[in-house]
């Protein structure tokens, strides 16, 4: 990363994943930074919408049992996954963008076919 984008900064919320010692080690280590984002945050990132087409396409014939055969399912759901989807992941990021802007950038908004909901008070 650091030869061919040199300007990268990683963008991260606060799961646990992300907030580990030794991942924090590593990129310190590279001298890759790091933009801390709040764990309730909107996710724009196009690798959100993938999570859940992951889990229907690895699911389709119920859920593995065996841990073996989830890893299986998952990296070849990963390796086929058709490269116009990831397209049309990154592309409806902008819009994505604006919808967050439009609600001041707080928690009420969320992604998916209801695009906006309102939340109660």
């Amino acid at each position: 990363m650091q030869k061919s984008r040199p300007a990268t900064v990683v963008q991260e919320d606060g799961a646990p994943s992300h907030k580990h010692r030794f991942q924090a080690g590593v990129f310190e280590a590279a001298a890759i930074p790091r933009l801390h984002w709040c764990g309730n945050s909107p996710d724009l990132n196009a690798i959100e919408a993938c999570w859940p087409y992951m889990k229907r396409s690895t699911t389709k014939k119920g859920a593995p049992t065996v841990r073996a055969e989830a890893v299986r399912r998952w990296e070849k759901c990963w390796q086929d996954l058709p490269q116009h989807q990831i397209q049309a992941w990154i592309e409806r990021i902008p819009y994505h963008i604006q919808e967050v802007l439009q609600v001041g950038g707080d928690n009420n908004y969320q992604e998916g076919r209801n695009h906006l909901r309102r939340v109660e008070h």
